[in-house]
């Protein structure tokens, strides 16, 4: 199965798209205000978004003044980031394909790899950290979030998480279990959006169970993720062997647990 079809069997980034930056849950603005201070303290104009999903990002740092592009590999996410630029009339491009051979025309000042976005297999993160420095410049940045293996709240790992939100007349319910494979959490998630419908009757035996399969007032998705979790060890070493060198690690809270952002400078 080619990367692009495994992706897009994952509700998350097809049919849940237009919900993505509510269920997500992060403090956006806490987080691109830090994210630009980093980026304008190297000096950074330029930046590409690696994974960009809904580009709530690139469109928010093109606000800012900086040239933005987002890639990803999700065709409804581009159509998404696209429209979403249009009628916010922001000014940003964005690209559909795989953040492993992506090829801008010149070299950039700075690359995001956000919401967990980083490969977890060591060989595809050396093949993400080989491209990423090839399009960057000597001295440009790469800023991607993680996990620390310290920081694994192991009580919460394999216990059902709910959350909830309300969009107009949809309410979103998610439950999540996820366990620990190695240094690997393996997350799946059930969605269940409920439409408002004050004409619904009581339906018949044949359309009883149609919610199954993604129709009627009740609409159910299943998503499976991996993040993985790395030690500042890991990342040194990655970096080393990569042309990059670790400069910083921040940090941010997120609902009751911590987001960590490392910041790599390319050196070679």
């Amino acid at each position: 199965m080619c990367l692009r079809r495994a992706i897009m069997q994952r509700p998350l980034y097809s049919q849940l798209v237009p919900y993505y930056e509510i269920i997500e849950g992060r403090d956006w603005r806490r987080e691109i205000k830090l994210l630009a201070s980093i980026l304008k303290e190297n000096g950074s104009e330029t930046i590409v978004d690696l994974g960009c999903g809904t580009g709530y990002h690139v469109r928010r740092f093109a606000r800012l003044g900086f040239r933005a592009v987002g890639v990803d590999i999700s065709r409804p996410n581009i159509l998404f980031a696209r429209r979403k630029a249009k009628q916010e009339k922001v000014r940003a491009l964005f690209v559909s394909g795989s953040y492993y051979n992506f090829r801008p025309r010149y070299k950039v000042d700075a690359a995001l790899c956000l919401n967990w976005s980083i490969p977890t297999r060591d060989d595809e993160i050396r093949r993400f950290l080989s491209n990423t420095r090839s399009i960057l410049r000597i001295g440009g940045l790469l800023i991607f979030d993680y996990e620390r293996v310290s920081q694994v709240v192991w009580g919460d790992v394999g216990k059902p998480m709910v959350s909830s939100w309300i969009l107009k007349n949809i309410s979103i319910v998610r439950v999540s279990l996820g366990h620990m494979i190695a240094n690997v959490l393996y997350s799946r998630d059930v969605y269940l959006l409920f439409h408002e419908d004050t004409n619904e009757s009581i339906p018949k035996e044949s359309k009883r169970y149609q919610a199954v399969r993604g129709h009627g007032p009740v609409e159910v998705y299943v998503d499976t993720s991996y993040v993985r979790f790395f030690s500042f060890f890991e990342l040194r070493r990655f970096a080393r062997e990569s042309g990059f060198r670790v400069i910083a690690n921040h940090t941010l809270p997120r609902n009751g647990y911590i987001r960590n952002y490392a910041v790599l400078e390319r050196i070679s």
